[in-house]
């Protein structure tokens, strides 16, 4: 009695300690200790800058120059020059440079979103799949203590010579069976459990509990934006980006070099200055750099309408199989209920009273557990399509 009573006390003292996770709670962990989080914000700044460094001036150039010079027989002495030079890009041309690089960072940061989102809804897949396995572990359990309790039942029963020894053996049999299935449900609900803690950056501590009392209910019919909005801004921002290059390459002058320079001769001082202006119309640089830029803008447009053909259709097919695995569901729910209190209450009487054998009570209780396991299966492949289908379409916190 007192090791009950201690024992009682320890699961109390462990539920006092506990640590509770909600599926938000798991998501907030991750955003901030995950690696990935940080990763796109270290290569967000990493572009910045990158881009700063690309479209900041050219330094100034400084070049010197020596000769020890000797024109005639009685005049000799060194001569030198300094001078410095600096190529200098006309107002805007900077600034046009570093929007076309910053639009095209946005656009490749919001496809990086996309993938954070994929990693969220996986996430909370997997949250959804250890609650799953957690409610079979303990529906099988159960089903395997009500076993056992009939299993002792049925030994006392064969002392007393009301069963055969064959009946027992194959109850037995069963039995250990059972046992086996139950040990690796536990394993996989603990396999589950560990991937969620080290996906979603949990410290690994048994006081560490899921909730899963905040699990997505099972519909048929489901909420997600169509917009797409993430892919459209992405798109929009390309768009912007080319758009500013035929700017950027419609200059009739991009840039002027300048230099200015002191020459020191035996008997001359000379200062000069002067400017380069680059003839932009005697190459075909600048009209095939705008060349590029309408392929490109072209190009953008056609792969973007192909991938939103290649959404619609993948939506339009995970919603369906949605709704196929919500239907299955529903009507699995109503086999185990009537199976449940129905049909497998008659069972249990029959084979109590001994009108049916111990294998035609096996199988009735094969056939129940394979409709709760058909039920997990579909609800597994249900999450598993719904947190897809938040992903392809780009839709964030929906229940």
């Amino acid at each position: 009695m007192k090791l009950r009573y201690m024992m009682y006390a320890l699961l109390l003292m462990q539920g006092l300690y506990a640590s509770t996770y909600t599926l938000d709670r798991v998501l907030e962990s991750t955003k901030k200790h995950g690696v990935l989080t940080k990763a796109q914000y270290y290569e967000r700044l990493s572009l910045e800058a990158k881009n700063r460094a690309d479209t900041a001036g050219d330094p100034f150039s400084l070049t010197a120059e020596g000769t020890h010079a000797a024109p005639h027989l009685d005049k000799s002495g060194t001569e030198y020059s300094i001078g410095l030079s600096k190529k200098i890009m006309m107002p805007g041309v900077l600034s046009q440079e570093q929007r076309i690089t910053q639009l095209s960072n946005d656009a490749y940061m919001l496809e990086k979103e996309m993938e954070l989102l994929d990693f969220e809804n996986g996430l909370k897949n997997l949250y959804h799949q250890y609650c799953l396995d957690v409610q079979n572990y303990r529906s099988f359990r159960a089903s395997y203590l009500d076993f056992v309790k009939l299993y002792k039942k049925k030994q006392k029963a064969y002392l007393y010579q009301e069963i055969s020894k064959m009946e027992l053996i194959q109850l037995e049999t069963e039995k250990n069976r059972l046992n086996a299935q139950l040990q690796a449900l536990k394993m996989q609900q603990s396999i589950s459990r560990r991937k969620l803690l080290i996906l979603g950056s949990i410290p690994e501590k048994e006081t560490v509990v899921f909730s899963c009392q905040d699990m997505y209910p099972v519909r048929r019919k489901v909420d997600y934006t169509k917009s797409l909005s993430l892919s459209k801004k992405a798109y929009k921002k390309r768009i912007q980006s080319t758009e500013e290059t035929l700017k950027r390459y419609s200059r009739a002058i991009e840039s002027i070099d300048t230099y200015a320079q002191y020459t020191n001769e035996l008997d001359t001082e000379r200062y000069s200055i002067g400017i380069s202006i680059p003839l932009n119309f005697t190459s075909r640089r600048f009209e095939e750099e705008r060349a590029a830029a309408m392929y490109k803008n072209s190009a953008l447009q056609y792969k973007f309408e192909q991938h939103m053909r290649q959404k619609q259709s993948a939506l339009m097919e995970l919603h369906s199989q949605l709704q196929s695995h919500a239907l299955m569901i529903d009507a699995l729910r109503k086999n185990e209920y009537d199976y449940t209190k129905k049909l497998f209450p008659m069972v249990q009487k029959s084979f109590d009273l001994g009108e049916i054998s111990v294998l035609e009570y096996l199988m009735n209780r094969q056939k129940l557990y394979q409709i709760r396991q058909a039920i997990y299966a579909e609800k597994e492949a249900y999450y598993t399509t719904l947190f897809r289908l938040y992903t392809i379409s780009e839709t964030k916190d929906k229940k």
